[in-house]
């Protein structure tokens, strides 16, 4: 595969970092629900397109850093601590796995391990270092209807997060950055 040139990998790094803090700006000030849940998919995706080039990773990293930063300062609220803690970095962890596992169905299941580690691990800081008690936003519901709720929503967002992707890597990612 040719490479980009540096100045197109840097244009790359703002324009999609760029499009990440806007969608998350946007999820921030819509409070229609479902729209603010396509900014924050939109948002994350973005770390897509830097990751599979060559040496992606520091560039993505170099991304998500400087989205995480600036949306901290500008936009705070949920969507920007969910897209810090939670969707932002499935990029990595999505190429990580799927370079090193072969069987796609026990990545998958390991995606889903992460995110419930890390969704556990933000209740837990909510709940004990903040004193938020999250469950009183859904009041009168079996946990386990909530709970199967959250993996629902981890698989939809999964798999529209594959299919976006290879949508990107198949028809999108040459038109838009051209290699020398």
């Amino acid at each position: 595969m040719k490479r980009l040139s540096p100045g197109l990998m840097a244009a790359c790094i703002g324009m999609s970092a760029a499009v990440s803090l806007l969608m998350l700006f946007c999820a921030g000030v819509t409070s229609v629900i479902p729209l603010s849940a396509l900014c924050l998919f939109t948002a994350s995706l973005m770390t897509w397109i830097p990751i599979r080039e060559e040496h992606g990773y520091i560039f993505a990293a170099v991304e998500f850093v400087l989205v995480c930063a600036a949306a901290l300062i500008i936009c705070r609220g949920i969507f920007t601590y969910l897209y810090t803690a939670l969707f932002g970095h499935y990029a990595f962890v999505r190429l990580f796995l799927r370079s090193r596992i072969k069987d796609r169905f026990l990545t998958v299941l390991l995606r889903l391990l992460w995110f419930n580690l890390l969704t556990a691990a933000a209740l837990a800081v909510a709940q004990y270092l903040l004193h938020y008690e999250v469950m009183t936003l859904i009041p009168n519901v079996n946990v386990f209807i909530v709970i199967a709720v959250i993996e629902g929503s981890f698989i939809v967002f999964m798999l529209l997060y594959s299919f976006f992707a290879y949508l990107f890597d198949s028809s999108v990612r040459n038109k838009l950055l051209p290699r020398r």
